[in-house]
């Protein structure tokens, strides 16, 4: 990442997109990161989840690249969890402080076996933007 940090589209996204900090769960010291850009007025947006050892900022060229063509895009640091249920309870409950109705997220943290994206939408539905 020490090439990315000193590279003039990283540092753009920096000065650009500003990293927010979500407190949601009843213990402080759990804090989700985020990367939100694109139009507000989407409440379907597209979310990344990076991999255990990532961040929200490996994302973002996939950030850059699709709020230019309008898309709303949000890359997500999220706290540590010791368990799915939890870390799901705190999702949800991020999803709930941002008030969307759907999002398709790619959930990369999931795929650690293979090189394969896997894709979900939340709720199960068509996402209408």
């Amino acid at each position: 990442m020490g090439e990315i940090k000193v590279s003039p589209d990283y540092n753009w996204f920096r000065s650009t997109v500003p990293l927010k900090k979500i407190i949601v769960d009843d213990d402080d010291s759990k804090i989700w990161s985020l990367y939100d850009a694109g139009p507000r007025s989407i409440r379907c947006p597209l979310i990344f989840l990076p991999p255990v050892s990532g961040t929200a900022d490996v994302f973002f060229r996939q950030i850059l690249a699709l709020t230019g063509w309008g898309y709303r895009v949000i890359a997500l640091q999220y706290p540590v969890y010791w368990d799915h249920l939890e870390f799901c309870d705190g999702f949800r409950k991020l999803l709930d402080h941002l008030q969307l109705d759907k999002l398709l997220a790619d959930a990369s943290i999931y795929a650690q076996k293979n090189s394969s994206r896997k894709l979900f939408i939340w709720p199960s539905g068509p996402c209408d933007g």
